[in-house]
């Protein structure tokens, strides 16, 4: 997936997500029911403002997010959106850019973060309302599940922040007619689940019963599956 793939998703995403927080700033956020809309809208807000620091040069990127008001995020969101998509538009992928992960520190490791932040928060977003959220596209979610062991899992592991194992997950994308395979670091027995793009990198991030999805091998990774 490449830099205009990703601009475009943080466009559509960043929209619908402040759509949604705006229309119902009070109800909870079922996926993350310790939110409110507009306190999604606010944190979706230190992100933008926190990584214009982090371009610029005037932040580690081990520091929390910058704080936002949810009153003044309600208000404030389409100019941080806006912002965020200029930064993107005039920053080379190439420019060293700090992240606190093991992938490379340069502005395309941001570009990726940006979208699938805002791929998962725009179907967070969506748990305001009663219906069911649309899926994260297809290409956009396969892409958020690499990221997810390639930057996530890897840097858990690498700083002790969960435990190194000897396993495979066998990831079966239904839609895409694909399977990806990640170890944990190391290969081992594999456990293997099966889903749409968009159920698996949901159900990564717990948006989606793990187990739900587990179709075949050692359920216990699964039972036991991360909140990174």
């Amino acid at each position: 997936m490449d830099t205009q793939r990703w601009t475009e998703a943080v466009e559509a995403d960043g929209r619908e997500l402040g759509r949604l927080c705006r229309e119902r700033p009070e109800a909870v956020v079922r996926s993350c029911p310790d939110w409110t809309g507009a306190e999604l809208l606010a944190h979706a807000s230190g992100f933008c403002r926190t990584l214009a620091e982090l371009f610029a040069g005037g932040r580690d990127a081990r520091e929390p997010a910058l704080d936002v008001r949810r009153d003044e995020a309600l208000t404030s969101w389409d100019d941080d959106l806006a912002a965020l998509l200029q930064l993107l538009a005039t920053t080379d992928p190439a420019t060293p850019v700090v992240n606190w992960s093991v992938r490379p520190d340069d502005a395309a490791y941001w570009y990726r973060r940006a979208a699938h932040e805002f791929a998962i928060h725009r179907w967070d977003a969506a748990t305001t309302a009663e219906d069911e959220p649309a899926p994260v596209p297809a290409d956009l979610a396969r892409d958020g599940i690499e990221e997810f062991f390639e930057a996530f899992v890897a840097t858990a592991v690498t700083y002790g922040r969960i435990p190194p194992k000897d396993g495979t997950m066998v990831l079966e994308l239904t839609d895409l007619d694909e399977t990806l395979r990640h170890d944990l670091p190391r290969p081992g027995a594999e456990t293997v689940v099966r889903g749409t793009a968009s159920d698996v990198v949901l159900a990564l991030w717990h948006r989606r019963d793990p187990l739900s999805l587990h179709v075949g091998g050692d359920p216990a990774v699964l039972r036991t599956w991360p909140h990174i």
